[in-house]
């Protein structure tokens, strides 16, 4: 749990003003337990003192259309039983810019040292629309119903 503190210490030192060059990012927590959400927030607080990031957070998957009509640059996924996080953005991260490509690698090594197993956080393992297929269906889908931009 120690090393987790001294990520969102170092996050916090970094500045946590969301900048004009910050990605909409939203944050579905399918977890159930009060443990997992804290795990959850950590890595929230962590993404938000980065300054790449403008949260907003769920926690369920919209599947249908977006009546709000807010589209987002990134979307995290926390699933309930499957020891992932799926990163969703719209295409594949060696074709985003290069603020998307920081930001995914920002949320990687931050997952990583979170989600390690070596703290309460049980062990999970970020991935994006490259790495599985999971996070590609659900970037299909999104985009199609106007979450995703």
């Amino acid at each position: 749990m120690k090393r987790v503190w001294v990520l969102v210490l170092f996050a916090l030192s970094l500045g946590g003003e969301v900048s004009a060059q910050s990605l909409e990012t939203l944050i579905i927590d399918e977890t159930k337990t009060l443990e997992e959400s804290v795990c959850v927030e950590v890595l929230a607080r962590a993404m938000v003192a980065s300054g790449l990031f403008a949260l907003e957070a769920r926690f369920d998957i919209p599947l249908g259309s977006n009546p709000p009509g807010k589209q987002y640059d990134l979307i995290v996924i926390i699933p309930e039983q499957i020891r992932q996080l799926w990163l969703i953005t719209a295409d594949v991260p060696a074709r985003l810019p290069e603020l998307f490509q920081r930001a995914l690698l920002f949320v990687k090594e931050s997952a990583g040292q979170i989600y390690s197993g070596t703290s309460s956080c049980a062990a999970r393992r970020a991935v994006d629309v490259a790495d599985d297929l999971a996070p590609a269906l659900y970037a299909t889908v999104l985009a199609q119903n106007g979450w995703l931009r």
